[in-house]
Parts: C-alpha cells; structure tokens; sequence
C-alpha cells in the first residue's frame, strides 16, 4: 500500500499540477459529450440522463477506490487509456442503434439504455477514477490535487461552451478534446510517455473527426441523410427520399412534409370553433405543414414561436418552395425563442393558442403541459378563445399506462379551464376555453363547406366516424376514471408517466420497474431511505473507527451537491426551455465554485472539525434558501450563484474532510472514490423516480433532513474524533 505524507494544509504546496488539471479537463469534458450524444441517439429523457450520470459517477468512484486499495497503473498509462477508448465508445454509442437491430427514430427500451450506459462509461471513467488516486499518490498531497482538478473541470466546461459546442459538432469536438489533452500530456510528460501513444492518440482524432458525417450517413441507412447539425438545442438530421423530407430533432421526428394529416389534425380542430379568429398564437411545429393549415382561415394572422433557428433555415433550404414559402407569407409572423418566455412576455391577447410539440417526453418539454403554463395561456386568450394541443393515443384500446398519463393531463388542463373537450383517435386532440366548446361533426362539416377548406382528414367524409358521440363519451369516462394527478413546473409527473407509457411497448422488465415505482406511496420512497440513512449514521456512530468521522460525511456531501446540481438544473429547464447547450455553463458554475471552496480550504492553515460543522452548516442553509426561493422570480436570477454557492461549499468541505482523514488513513483516493460514489446514488434516484414523483419542494425538504442528519453526526462525533 502506499504511503502519503501527512501535510499540515498551512504548509500545503499549492503549485500547479498538469496532472490534475488535464484529467479534471478531459473528465468533464467527456462527461458533457456523453450526455449531448445519448441525448442526442436516445431522445434525452431525464430517465437517460440518470442512467448516464449514475453510471459516469459509479465507475469514477470505482475506479479511485480501486487504485487507492491496490495501487495499479501510472497516471500515463491510465490518462492514455481513456484517451484511446474513449473515441471507440462514442462509435459504439453511434452504431448501438444497428447493434440492437433499430431503425433510425424507432423507439428503444430502456434496458438497452442501462446496459451501453454502464458498458462505455466504464472504459472512459473507471481509468479516469483510477487516474486520480494515481496522481495523488505520485505528486500529493490530495487537497493540492483535488484543487487542479477542479479547476481543470471548470476549464474544460468553459472552454466547450465557448469555444466547441458553438462551433463544432460533438464528435469533431471530441477529436479536438482528444488531440490538445494527448499533446499537453506528451509535453509536460514527454520521460514517461512514449511517442508512439501520442502518435496513436492523434491519429484516432483526426479519424473520429473526418468519419463524423460518414458514419451518420451509414447508420441512416436505407434513408438518405441530406444535412446534419449540432445546435444549441440539439442534433438536428434531415433525411430525403423521393417523396418526402424529414426532420429529426435528438433522434425525435419533429415533422415530415408531406404529412397531411398530422398538419391537419394540429390545427383544425381549434380553428372550426372559432373560423372568424383573426389572432392565432402558433407554438411549434409551424414548417412541416401546421401554418399552412392556419392559412386556409381567410382572416387569420399567426404568431409562430420557434424555439430554434436552425429549424426555420434548414426548412427554408429542404422544403419545396410550396411549403417554404409560407415562412414568408406577410400574415406570418416568426418569432424565434422558447414559447413559454414569449407567452410571458407578450402584451398581445389571442383568439387561438395552439401548441404543436411532442408529448411531455421530458421534463424540458413537460414545463408546456403543467398546471402554470395552462394558467398562463388562459390569461393571454381573448373572450371565448381556445387553446388546444395533442397527444399520441390509440384509437381502441386505452391501456392503463395510457389512461394514467392522459387522466393527468385532462385534470391538470381543468385546473384552467372549466371547458374541455378531447377528440379521440390515434392522437387526443385536447381542447380548453373559458367559452362553450362542442365537438359535433355536422356543425364542423358546415363550417368546412362555408370556407371551402380543402382538407384530406379532417373532412366531412372523415369526421362523422372520428366524432361519434360514442366514441367521445367513451374516452372521458375512461380519463375520468384515471387517478388525476395534477402536472406542475415544480412536480412534473407527467414526463414519468409517459416514460411508463413509453417503456410499455417493449418486452422487458423496465416497464415493470417503472409501474412498480409508480405504484408506491411517494412517502415510502422517500421515508424508507431516510430511515435506512439514520440506520446506517446510528450504526457507524457507535461501531466504527473514528475515520468515519470523516468518510461518512463527504459521501453524504457528495449526494447533496449532486442533489443540489440536479435539481438546480431541472429549475433551470423549467424557467429557460433547454438544457442541450447550457450543460457545459452551467456545469461551468459549479466547477467554478469547487475550485474556489478548495483554494481558499487549501489555504487555511489549520483544518478542525468546526469547520466541518460550520461547512455542513452552510450546506442546511443553502438547501433552505433553493428551497425558499422556488417558485419566486428570484430563482431564475440566482440560479448560477446557487451553483456556485453549492460548489463553493462542496469543494471545502472535501479539503477539510479529506486533510482530517489522512491523519487516519494513507490511501489515496478512497475518500474521493466515496465522494463520488455518493453523489451516484443522487444521480441514480432522483432524476429517474424521486424528481415526478415527489416533486421538488418535497425533495428539498427531505435534503434538509439528510443534512441535519450529517450535521448530528459531525457534531456527535466530535469528542469520538478527539
């Protein structure tokens, strides 16, 4: 086993560590890719963000308990390891989709998911885990390491958000990532790395950087892939063939043209309650078809927000000049920026609200299907305007997934609005007003004869069936029948409850996991850990050496920044729309705040165990203040000051934890392995279950009560450590 000094932290040599900042750097870079690109291939639900982050922080924390009990390679061998693999996983992330047999946009399970996120996380973090151990055994103290590697981290976020991810799509940002981390290593390390690895190394960038639009094209096949574009709000692909063009958004189809009868179905039924509206409120979906349809109501002039720019353009560029040219129609009138924040700040009163985005798939989508946004549209419709949106559904079965999600989204349109009617069929078309709205085939089918609308769908021969009162009835009694739960910005159970749904189309266990969570009272999931925490503290307390003192708190400090970090970054979706290429900034904060917390840790000259008590302290009083501020307008401004805060805390809690337990224990890395093992089961909870189901306010709670139970076992072990 090896040895490291014990430092007093007065005397800490601070001097800059390569080491440490380039594997802080190439660490958060990785990390920030992975996420972009299985967001990118596996629809970017928060489901796969949990997967993903937990297994990214498993094996990191695997990797450093592994290297500090049993010492293992160098830093070299290690930092090149996961500079060689880690383009070979970001392929076989690419090509999982052939692997599994799935054509492009085809709907995976979510046990595929698990499996690719715990296989190529392993071979990019376990080596960069063991890494970290390694470089503190060569070069220690910790404190002196873990402070580069934050500050490493912290660069390497910045560094992506400005300079790559503007620039450069995620694989030929990676190869860049790759090709300056490999040279900075040869450079300050060019005795103890053979330039054969950095001839390598290069080598596989500049392949990975050229092979990017190639490989897309092969993994689209037997369609045509035309243009391919990583935004700032995700990937965007256009696929041609002879008779149709196609725009995917993150693996998700967000219009084919032409697809009349999507187009049709978005719009017509808002519209023939009211065909004299003169002010119509388009929100998404506008160029695959959806303003076209607008257009055929003689009177109409239509606002259309649209979140990303780079649709409009590659719309104006794919589409026919029949379809493209009514983006420039005069009663068009394009707004760009997210739908929401437009709805919020528009002073103009409108006699439809359409919303024409996907189902509430994520927690970034949900925040248009909450209880606040569906209050928010009601205060900007004029006298007997109506809003209207739609859902995939089945024509004759609505199973009990189904009935579930929909059963939401009926009660939490009627918080409100006391008027809804919901059109049945392969999509639920949703209709609210504060007005009568009715639903009879006849009066629409005058309607469409008095306009002359020509429609292929929504037509007088199609309507009858779709509108039979039967039918109606039918489908409200069973969403009336269904649990009703309401979807809000601050628990958003919808987007669990169509993961459900999503999961239940595939033959697996995952569908079965997620009912049987869903199924639980939330109490139980959140009372039972807790008890099984105090359990735990109750049993070390009492039974263990005095390095628990220690341990036990930095794991429980790395399960509540993670907490923190997570939920911070859900508030930030719900106030501002996208997290695809705000990651890296916000990433960028708390990093930011690691590296300062450890500095100024590092600097003190004396580490007690009242600062511990003074940091867990401030860790009580910052959860209280996120928790205080939810829903105020101040959590959108102190958002990155939270984060900051939060890293701040975290990154001298860990000096001070980590210079009190070397007095005990000499191996390195094992209570950085514990750190991150923590924030794993953060990462592994709450994104997935904890966050729709209980909500946040509930969760903030219930980390305040995780922290006054680290705060009592600090205190309590104070003479035990003495």
């Amino acid at each position: 086993m090896s040895k490291l000094p014990i430092s007093d932290s007065g005397n800490l040599d601070l001097r800059f560590s390569p080491a440490a900042f380039l594997l802080g750097w190439l660490a958060v870079s990785y990390q920030i890719f992975l996420l972009r690109e299985f967001s990118a291939h596996f629809y970017g639900n928060e489901l796969v963000f949990g997967l993903v982050l937990a297994a990214w922080l498993l094996w990191g924390g695997l990797g450093s308990l592994w290297a500090s009990r049993r010492g293992g390679a160098r830093w070299p061998a290690l930092f090149f390891a996961a500079l060689l693999i880690a383009p070979f996983c970001f392929s076989a992330l690419r090509f999982s989709r052939l692997a599994l047999g799935l054509l492009p946009g085809e709907l995976t399970g979510l046990l595929p998911i698990f499996i690719f996120a715990f296989i190529l996380t392993f071979f990019i973090n376990f080596p960069l885990g063991a890494a970290f151990a390694s470089t503190v055994r060569r070069e220690g103290p910790l404190p002196r390491i873990y402070l580069w590697e934050s500050a490493g981290a912290a660069t390497g976020s910045l560094v992506t958000y400005l300079g790559l991810i503007p620039r450069l799509s995620n694989w030929r940002a990676i190869a860049v990532t790759g090709a300056v981390a490999a040279t900075a290593a040869f450079i300050n390390f060019r005795k103890k790395i053979p330039a054969g690895l950095l001839i390598a190394a290069l080598s596989i960038s500049v392949a990975f950087f050229v092979l990017d639009i190639p490989t897309q094209r092969m993994i689209w096949k037997p369609f045509t892939l035309v243009e391919s574009r990583d935004g700032r709000y995700g990937k965007l692909q256009v696929i041609k063939t002879s008779e149709q063009v196609t725009l995917y958004d993150n693996g998700l189809r967000v219009y084919s043209f032409p697809d009349p009868a999507s187009a049709e179905e978005s719009v017509h039924f808002a519209l023939l309650q009211n065909p004299e509206a003169r002010r119509v409120l388009l929100i998404g979906g506008g160029a695959g078809g959806a303003l076209a349809e607008v257009l055929k109501y003689p009177k109409t002039e239509v606002d259309y927000v649209e979140l990303d720019p780079d649709i409009i353009r590659i719309s104006e560029s794919f589409l026919p000049p029949s379809a493209s040219g009514v983006l420039k129609d005069p009663r068009v009138h394009i707004i760009l920026g997210d739908g929401r924040a437009f709805l919020e700040a528009t002073t103009a009163f409108y006699d439809i609200v359409i919303l024409n985005l996907p189902e509430p798939a994520t927690a970034q989508i949900n925040r248009f299907y909450t209880r606040e946004f569906f209050s928010r549209v009601r205060t900007k419709l004029n006298t007997g305007g109506v809003f209207s949106f739609r859902v995939p559904s089945a024509e004759n079965y609505i199973s009990p997934e189904l009935q579930k999600f929909l059963s939401t989204m009926s009660a939490t349109l009627r918080q409100a609005f006391p008027e809804i009617k919901i059109i049945p069929g392969d999509s639920n078309i949703f209709l609210a007003s504060a007005s009568p709205l009715h639903a009879d085939a006849d009066d629409f089918i005058r309607t469409i004869k008095r306009f002359r609308i020509q429609n292929k769908f929504i037509s007088p021969e199609q309507l009858p069936a779709r509108l039979h009162p039967l039918r109606i009835r039918a489908l409200a009694e069973k969403i009336a029948s269904g649990p009703g739960l309401l979807n809000s910005d601050l628990h958003p159970v919808s987007y669990f409850f169509d993961s459900v749904l999503w999961s239940a189309q595939f033959k697996g266990a995952e569908s079965k996991i997620l009912t049987f969570f869903a199924r639980i009272p939330v109490h139980w999931l959140l009372d039972i850990p807790l008890l099984l925490l105090a359990g735990i503290l109750v049993f070390i307390r009492f039974g263990s050496s005095s390095s628990g003192n220690s341990i036990v708190p930095v794991a429980l400090m790395g399960m509540t920044t993670m907490a923190g970090e997570i939920m911070l970054i859900l508030i930030y979706q719900t106030l501002y729309g996208y997290v695809y290429g705000q990651i890296a900034l916000l990433l960028t904060a708390f990093m930011s705040g690691l590296t300062l917390g450890a500095f100024v840790s590092s600097k003190r000259k004396k580490h007690r165990y009242s600062h511990l008590i003074l940091l867990q302290s401030g860790l009580l009083i910052l959860v209280a203040a996120v928790w205080f501020s939810l829903g105020s307008r101040l959590a959108g401004p102190l958002l990155y000051p939270f984060l900051l805060s939060l890293g701040y805390l975290g990154g001298d809690f860990f000096i001070v934890a980590n210079t009190l337990f070397f007095k005990e224990k000499t191996q390195a890395g094992q209570a950085y392995g514990w750190d991150l093992l923590g924030s794993f089961l953060a990462a592994a909870g709450l994104s997935s279950v904890l966050i729709p189901l209980a909500g946040l306010p509930i969760l903030f709670q219930y980390l305040l009560l995780v922290n006054s139970f680290g705060l009592l076992f600090i205190v309590t072990g104070r003479k035990k450590a003495r």
